[in-house]
């Protein structure tokens, strides 16, 4: 029994260090994310975090004092990514206008129409985007319109479409080609009780290839200098795929001049996740 407790004791202190190497291995290639594939590293901050804090843990445990300062290290380095969002939020500005704002990717095969219909209906949402707009979907939600008389709907093949609902009238409505793939942008300006509003709404190609990695990065800077060059309250909504923590999404940020809409309220994970987000947008 006693060489059994042993045997086991040094399985798990093992498997500890196996893990911790695997997690600063991930950490240091988490610096390298702006090249194809290697992006993958750096979306999973908070696990590198939880599992770092658990080797410790265990490390403690096992009175292992020369590696436990790896494990807190590699948890303090992949932290300092989370802590902007965990801090306390922007305060709103009562004396703006607010939007309430719907996203929702339906998924090009799906075909549970009326849940969506439904989800939209009851949001109460001000301005609402849908993308992987198909032709079948196109049909269906235009019955939105009694509801959003001002609206745009370009449905595509292969999940590239898109439409944008408003209750606000649109001063300019555009679609954009911002890369070489199918996936097209919206540009819309709103007049919003006597202010004007730019909501640029996209959905860049998932980056699995080395075209869709080219084409994604393109969607973000060519939007980036677009909203840049625009004056007045802007926003930028979609399906972008890639997370907060992507040196391409830092650089999207950086360009543009906007802020992550998240930054006080928490993670917002969005990989994977459930279908819709709603958000207040405040000018």
């Amino acid at each position: 029994m006693l060489l059994l407790e042993v045997f086991s004791s040094q399985v798990v202190y093992r498997l500890t260090l196996a893990v911790l190497v695997a997690l600063v291995l991930l950490t240091l290639t988490s610096q390298f994310g702006q090249f194809l594939y290697l992006e993958l590293t750096t979306h999973f901050r908070l696990q590198y975090v939880l599992a770092s804090l658990v080797c410790a843990v265990a490390l403690t445990a096992f009175q292992s004092w020369k590696f436990l300062p790896i494990a807190l290290l590699c948890a303090a380095l992949n932290a300092a990514y989370l802590l902007p969002y965990l801090s306390a939020g922007p305060t709103p500005d009562s004396g703006g206008p607010h939007l309430r704002v719907l996203h929702a990717n339906v998924l090009k095969d799906n075909t549970d129409y009326q849940t969506v219909l439904d989800f939209v209906d009851q949001s109460n949402a001000d301005f609402v985007v849908l993308q992987e707009v198909n032709d079948s979907w196109g049909e269906q939600i235009e019955r939105l319109v009694v509801k959003y008389p001002y609206f745009v709907i370009e449905p595509r093949a292969q999940g590239a479409g898109m439409a944008m609902f408003s209750r606000y009238p649109f001063d300019d409505v555009q679609p954009l080609k911002l890369d070489d793939s199918t996936h097209l942008a919206i540009l819309a300006k709103v007049s919003l009780n006597g202010r004007q509003l730019t909501v640029l709404a996209m959905h860049p190609t998932t980056p699995i290839s080395p075209t869709k990695f080219k084409n994604r990065n393109r969607q973000f800077r060519e939007a980036a200098v677009l909203l840049k060059s625009l004056e007045g309250p802007k926003v930028l909504i979609g399906d972008l795929n890639t997370s907060m923590w992507s040196p391409y999404f830092a650089g999207l940020l950086d360009d543009s001049g906007l802020r992550d809409a998240r930054m006080g309220f928490g993670l917002k994970t969005s990989w994977p996740m459930p279908l819709f987000v709603i958000s207040q947008v405040t000018d």
